[in-house]
């Protein structure tokens, strides 16, 4: 989320004003990527990380990133409607304006997923440049974005409108470069 810093730091003396805000985002997130045939992978925070390439249903979504696509736009139009409600129930509390928005990258490709972790705890997740590369795709969107690689592009280019955002040689310490892609909305007559 864009803004839940300085979120929680209006919030700090409110707390059951902020957790249900949380508890619902993340029940509407862990929905929205389990209908995509994804696997919900952790909560960080104010985030969430999602797999997709595990399971698929048949007769629903197919094709690992357009469902991760289609997952992140559902996301974005519900959180809109999360985010007007609970902004008018934080600035009844506190006299300050409140932004908050969601923003997600996305990458494909290979991953080391499994339990990992000591013999006392381990935690199902996934490893690599992969997820690491859509998590800095993530640090960089702005409110209301969905960046995607070039290797999310290539494919879902017939399915979701797209628009270029250039090359970038570096995200946070993995060097590149790397053509971006803003995710604009689902093309029409695709089902």
């Amino acid at each position: 989320m864009k803004g839940f810093s300085k979120l929680c730091d209006i919030l700090k003396t409110y707390s059951t004003l902020l957790v249900p805000f949380l508890r619902e985002f993340f029940e509407v997130a862990r929905k929205i990527i389990f209908e995509y045939g994804g696997v919900l992978d952790k909560y960080m925070g104010d985030g969430v990380m999602g797999l997709f390439g595990f399971e698929s249903k048949a007769g629903e979504c197919t094709g690992n990133a357009i469902c991760a696509v289609a997952a992140a736009l559902e996301l974005k139009e519900l959180f809109k409607d999360l985010q007007a409600k609970w902004i008018r129930i934080w600035e009844k509390h506190v006299p300050h304006t409140i932004t908050i928005g969601l923003k997600c990258g996305i990458n494909t490709g290979y991953a080391i997923v499994g339990n990992i972790g000591t013999k006392r705890r381990t935690q199902f997740t996934a490893l690599g440049s992969t997820v690491n590369i859509a998590s800095r795709l993530t640090d960089i969107c702005n409110s209301g974005q969905i960046i995607v690689s070039a290797t999310t592009k290539s494919k879902i280019s017939n399915q979701f409108e797209l628009k270029s955002l250039g090359i970038v040689t570096e995200l946070r310490n993995i060097y590149g470069p790397f053509e971006i892609f803003s995710v604009i909305k689902k093309k029409k007559n695709i089902s």
